[in-house]
């Protein structure tokens, strides 16, 4: 069974970014620490777990700016056996189609069973990639899934909606998109971390298609800063009394 997972290497969440002088763009230097998407990592581990109980061998698939490496070996460290980067900075910048269908392209010749990837893109708030390559790949597609479960070429797949829980049954090959709570990412070990130094990474320029931008960022800022709150003090008539005019007065909600 060929296992795919759709990786995106994102900076931590703990980064101060900064923006360029002409405001079109994050200043993308060494201050930046990159890991793997949070969301990327159950991912892993749902892979990982269908491996172990079904057999065949993990592929990871990552498009990026040549800082995606050491995020990689952890994914190996973990469980991954191959990896495939994509090193293509047009291609990073591009819009979301665009990598969508790099990813395809690069996906459809590991001849996949099952592609993996998570819910959404830390840095981009973005769950449009995982179903945009399943519908260019012609795959049944289920997001944000919080249970898998492989068996005789059928996957039956549980999601968390609003207030229900929904069940799918689909064949193979098929897409999942993973959603905290889906299982427990494993720690990598040293032995493990030590092995992953050695597994093939294949790492490539493009992925054989032309690069379409349909997109442009034009502007880039920060978001405005709120303004003070507003501080209620006196008795709980005069408190009262303070909340309404405000509300009504300032906020405009009443």
């Amino acid at each position: 069974m060929n296992i795919v997972v759709l990786l995106k290497i994102v900076p931590d969440t703990e980064t101060r970014f900064q923006i360029n002088n002409e405001g079109t763009d994050v200043v993308w230097d060494d201050t930046i620490e990159w890991v793997l998407g949070p969301y990327d990592e159950y991912a892993i581990e749902e892979a990982i777990r269908i491996k172990e109980a079904h057999g065949g061998k993990v592929i990871s698939v990552t498009i990026g700016r040549g800082k995606e490496e050491k995020s990689i070996r952890k994914a190996m460290a973990m469980g991954v056996d191959e990896g495939v980067l994509i090193e293509n900075d047009e291609l990073v910048t591009s819009d979301p189609t665009s990598i969508a269908k790099a990813l395809a392209e690069t996906v459809k010749s590991l001849n996949p069973d099952i592609i993996l990837t998570g819910r959404m893109a830390t840095d981009s708030s973005d769950s449009f990639v995982g179903p945009a390559v399943a519908e260019l790949l012609n795959f049944p597609v289920v997001t944000e899934i919080s249970s898998l479960e492989i068996a005789d070429g059928v996957a039956t797949a549980i999601r968390d909606a609003s207030g229900r829980k929904e069940k799918f049954e689909l064949k193979l090959p098929a897409v999942f998109t993973a959603d905290k709570g889906l299982n427990e990412p494993r720690y990598p070990k040293l032995p493990m971390i030590m092995k992953a130094k050695q597994k093939p990474l294949d790492k490539k320029g493009d992925a054989g298609t032309p690069i379409i931008k349909n997109v442009n960022q034009l502007k880039v800022e920060f978001p405005a800063k709120k303004e003070a709150g507003s501080k209620i003090t006196g008795t709980v008539d005069e408190m009262v009394n303070q909340l309404v005019d405000g509300l009504a007065n300032k906020e405009k909600v009443l």
